[in-house]
């Protein structure tokens, strides 16, 4: 009897251990069925076989790494009356097919396209992907990995462009989103910003979005030690003596008098200040958010490209 309920307790352990690995593995891809749609798309067959194979596997890494879908789409033929904005427009409506129809809304991820026919690159990003691959100011990364793609498409080296896009959108992954990223869709007028780990979409920006919040909290530690400093005098102040300890005090002023009186040079000590007539100066700023645009499904895109 002892030995049919252990068996039956482990069984059930063992159960629930799977379920938790399964939710576990794929907490922002819960469709299982889309999974495998992180791979390679060559539409026109133009790698080899061992090259499709070996960029299947970097891929399926990679998403599975960053918890994120990935894919990459390789057009020839396909491509050779495509222009830049048709690149995107494809890469967009492929991402929505594949990962944003199927859950009927925005996931996290990013497709990378690659026009050989227009030697054209476009990077489409979705969901948190918009986030994390920005596309906006000063913290601008789609650019750069762009950049970091140029050199392998034109020593046709196609793996290893793969790799490296893959390698930034893990290491993007790990850095995290910049701090107070936001994008604005110029077509539907809304603004997009990362609330609590997810997508908030607005009309306008919250009021607190957007504020240095460190140094917000430098300028109250300063105030505070500023405020500390008065009231500490002020309570210093009330309990000094009224007279300071000099052997004068203990001399009877009705009882002596002094009949010579002498000033004494003893020393010069002269000190100088600068007045700074400079008016200028130098203010910090940030740049602007980033950009979105709606694919023709309806889903919020964002990314960016250029050529090789």
């Amino acid at each position: 009897m002892k030995k049919r309920i252990l068996q039956i307790f482990l069984t059930a352990a063992a159960v629930i251990c799977c379920t938790l690995c399964a939710v576990s593995a794929s907490a922002a891809r819960p469709l299982e069925d889309t999974i495998p749609n992180c791979k390679l798309y060559d539409v026109d067959n133009f790698l080899s076989e061992e090259e499709q194979i070996e960029i299947d596997r970097i891929i399926s890494e990679t998403s599975r790494e960053i918890d994120m879908y990935v894919a990459v789409c390789i057009l020839n033929e396909t491509g050779s009356n495509l222009s830049d904005p048709d690149c995107m427009r494809y890469a967009d409506d492929l991402y929505d097919a594949k990962f944003n129809v199927p859950y009927g809304k925005e996931t996290d991820g990013a497709l990378l396209l690659l026009n050989m026919k227009t030697h054209y690159i476009w990077i489409s990003t979705c969901g948190l992907g918009e986030f994390f691959y920005y596309n906006g100011g000063s913290e601008n990364r789609i650019d750069g990995m762009v950049d970091h793609l140029i050199d392998y498409m034109r020593n046709s080296d196609y793996t290893g462009a793969v790799g490296r896009f893959c390698s930034d959108l893990k290491y993007y992954r790990d850095l995290g989103y910049p701090v107070n990223a936001y994008t604005y869709n110029a077509r539907t007028g809304q603004y997009a910003y990362v609330y609590k780990d997810g997508i908030a979409f607005a009309d306008k920006l919250p009021w607190w979005y957007g504020v240095n919040w460190t140094l917000w909290g430098i300028i109250g530690a300063i105030a505070g030690s500023v405020t500390a400093l008065i009231a500490a005098a002020v309570v210093s102040s009330n309990y000094q003596l009224v007279k300071t300890l000099d052997a004068s005090n203990y001399i009877s002023q009705k009882e002596t008098n002094y009949y010579v009186k002498d000033d004494v040079f003893i020393r010069e000590h002269t000190t100088k200040t600068r007045i700074n007539t400079d008016s200028g100066g130098r203010s910090g700023g940030g740049g602007g958010g980033g950009s979105s645009h709606s694919s023709g499904g309806g889903f919020s895109h964002g990314g960016g490209g250029g050529h090789w």
